[in-house]
């Protein structure tokens, strides 16, 4: 999957993760459309995401804009990520207090892109969904 000239903005999820960078986005059949697109090829975890409840209680579209940030649930989701992904989404989260969305989704693009092809490098292994390049570190 080639890296998009512009990531849309409804793929940066509540907790921080930019959905079009998941595992769960890129595969290439019954690919997840991100956590705030309605679709019924939504994953089993999306569904049930105690962290997107939460958001739609409090009414603020982004974790990193609560007044409760970071509570115990981005917390919990931080140390999973980091644990299995070397990735922090509490981190990442943190962006959009300080970083606006559009430029949010620049960075990523330009971070995340694959310099030999241009595909997509996901977050959760590293390697780009076109040439399957590792990567080490991003």
């Amino acid at each position: 999957m080639e890296m998009p000239e512009k990531i849309d903005n409804i793929m940066f999820a509540p907790c921080g993760i930019n959905c079009k960078l998941c595992v769960k986005h890129t595969k290439e059949s019954n690919s997840c459309p991100g956590c705030l697109i309605d679709s019924p090829n939504k994953t089993k975890n999306s569904l049930k995401c105690k962290i997107k409840s939460c958001l739609s209680k409090k009414r603020v579209k982004y974790c990193g804009r609560c007044s409760e940030f970071p509570c115990k649930l981005i917390k919990k989701q931080d140390k999973n990520y980091k644990k299995r992904y070397n990735f922090s989404t509490l981190n990442n989260a943190k962006r959009i207090t300080y970083t606006g969305i559009n430029k949010i989704m620049d960075e990523d693009k330009e971070k995340w892109a694959c310099p030999e092809c241009n595909g997509i490098v996901t977050i959760q292994d590293k390697i780009c969904t076109d040439c399957k390049k590792r990567f080490e570190q991003i």
